[in-house]
């Protein structure tokens, strides 16, 4: 495994990050450094984006993931699983945390290494990320910060205004388009670059595949700007192979309250918490669609334990097979469906009572491991809208089921980065994929079969989850109703975001003029604008 290198540096490193609230705080150098390299930024910005505890328990783990229905069981999934603000501060945590950290560090890359062709390899990467980590934030928001959000520093303007979604979006198409061509493979290698180890043509694909996905979220929008970017994406070249993967491999670290240190998969470090992963349970809808079609990552994604132990810790016993996959019901924690699901043999002879605490499936030990990656954009990901690109006859592609299994293959591959994960044999892939024979004819019957599979391929990136479920609808979720204790708080399944308080405050005339173009409500129910109704 290659190591996070960079918070050796820590003094250095750390000293960047200041997690403050407001865009003063943004273009503020507290750090005091004038010319910090910016190789050391990148490899930062790289690992916070899935190495922050406090972040990614709140906006994924308590709000994405549960409105999907991969993540259940816990007091904080009431956010996305019962459609609740429990707390408001989980619903802009990432909105605070990404303008002062990730993005003043992007910004500040790319000034400083504009303009120099000696520096385009660091230069252009920046821009990739730099679309990455806004494309997350204004899926989740909408109208944001964009143009404006660095411009304290330089033009002394600390409310920035919010631009529109749509235009957002054109600058990002730009942006990955230019930041392609401006990697110079001949050229040096990247430096601090902890997804690729430096490789320049994985770049490349990088870029090319975030227009793959961007371009495929506005056919519901601009059907035919969707299939522009889609078609300039795949001539541009994407993601071919398992070893494509943008993925940051993190390392064996517990979360530190107040350290910024990110080394460690923040998503691991909340299910550390607590025993028994601190309530967190694999829910339903995912689990039964990994039985339906004996999915071999079923017991790679979650595990069935008995006991209350921290999940990883070697005495703990894993029942995982020796009962049903039970996951818990979608909006549920798992105390609204009590009851014992009763005795299980052991294969040493024996058994034990399976109590309501240890029925449910909790996220398994290898996806909950200190040094479990995470994945940002995968090749089967890249397949899965090639699939689609098929059914819709756009840029020249064919064999939507070629696509769709060649999906299913790197889904399965990708497994064996998770750390002692058992390998999956290849009878055991092919024979998941004879599971979907024939492959549908009809566009909604096919669109169906890929987006069910893209979104059990999204289990732990929830963000991405939710917007390629806001865009297909699929699949077909059914809304929580209601469970012991507890009704929902919506009627509907929430949309969007909603801004910070702190906005009314700090940033009042762009605020109000950013929720006039949602009929001045600020809720989780109005559409972004690509989630055209």
């Amino acid at each position: 495994m290659k190591c996070i290198q960079y918070i050796t540096l820590a003094g250095c490193i750390l000293a960047i990050q200041a997690c403050t609230r407001g865009f003063e705080d943004l273009n503020v150098n507290k750090a005091g450094f004038n010319n910090l390299d910016a190789q050391y930024q990148l490899t930062k910005v790289q690992a916070d984006m899935s190495g922050d505890r406090e972040d990614v328990w709140r906006y994924d783990l308590g709000i994405t993931s549960p409105i999907v229905q991969h993540l259940g069981g816990s007091w904080w999934t009431q956010h996305g699983g019962m459609y609740k603000i429990v707390d408001k501060t989980h619903w802009y945590s990432h909105w605070e945390a990404t303008y002062p950290r990730e993005l003043k560090n992007l910004h500040d890359m790319i000034d400083k290494t504009a303009g120099d062709p000696a520096k385009a390899n660091m230069h252009a990467p920046a821009r990739i990320v730099k679309v990455m980590v806004y494309s997350k934030l204004t899926d989740l928001y909408g109208d944001i910060p964009y143009t404006e959000a660095s411009k304290g520093f330089v033009d002394k303007n600390f409310m920035p205004k919010y631009d529109k979604q749509e235009d957002i979006y054109k600058d990002f198409f730009k942006e990955l388009d230019e930041a392609s061509k401006e990697l110079d493979v001949s050229g040096p290698a990247i430096s601090g670059d902890i997804w690729f180890n430096g490789s320049v043509a994985k770049w490349k694909k990088l870029a090319n595949s975030m227009r793959l996905r961007l371009g495929f979220r506005l056919t519901r929008r601009d059907l035919a700007e969707a299939k522009k970017q889609v078609e300039a994406a795949i001539s541009g070249g994407v993601m071919t192979e398992l070893a494509d993967i943008c993925m940051t491999r993190h390392e064996s670290f517990s979360w530190v309250s107040g350290s910024g240190d990110s080394r460690g998969n923040g998503r691991s470090q909340v299910f550390k918490s607590e025993p028994r992963s601190g309530g967190f349970r694999l829910v339903k809808t995912l689990v039964d669609t990994l039985v339906k079609y004996q999915d071999p990552r079923l017991y790679i994604f979650g595990g069935t334990y008995f006991g209350q132990k921290i999940v990883g810790d070697p005495t703990l016993l894993d029942i995982s097979g020796l009962m049903p996959a039970i996951g818990v019901s979608p909006g549920a924690m798992a105390w609204n469906e009590w009851g014992d699901y009763g005795t299980v043999n052991l294969p040493g002879g024996g058994s034990i009572w399976v109590g309501q605490d240890d029925r449910f499936v909790q996220p398994s030990k290898y996806v909950s491991a200190l040094n479990a990656p995470f994945f940002h954009v995968t090749p089967a990901e890249v397949e899965y809208l090639l699939a689609e690109a098929a059914l819709r006859g756009w840029g020249g592609v064919t064999d939507a089921e070629g696509h769709f299994k060649k999906g299913l293959q790197y889904a399965c591959e990708a497994m064996q980065y998770y750390p002692g994960s058992p390998a999956i044999q290849q009878t055991a892939i092919d024979n998941f994929k004879n599971k979907f024979n024939p492959f549908p004819t009809i566009f909604d019957s096919a669109m169906s079969r890929v987006h069910t599979q893209m979104w059990v391929n999204f289990f732990l990136n929830g963000t991405e989850a939710y917007a390629n479920w806001r865009r297909t609808g699929l699949p077909d979720l059914k809304r929580f109703k209601g469970v012991d204790w507890y009704s929902p708080g919506a009627d509907t399944m929430p949309r969007r975001f909603f801004y910070p308080e702190s906005e009314i405050l700090l940033n009042p005339n762009n605020y109000q003029e950013a929720i006039g173009r949602m009929n001045n409500t600020n809720d989780m129910m109005t559409p972004v604008w690509w989630d055209k109704q």
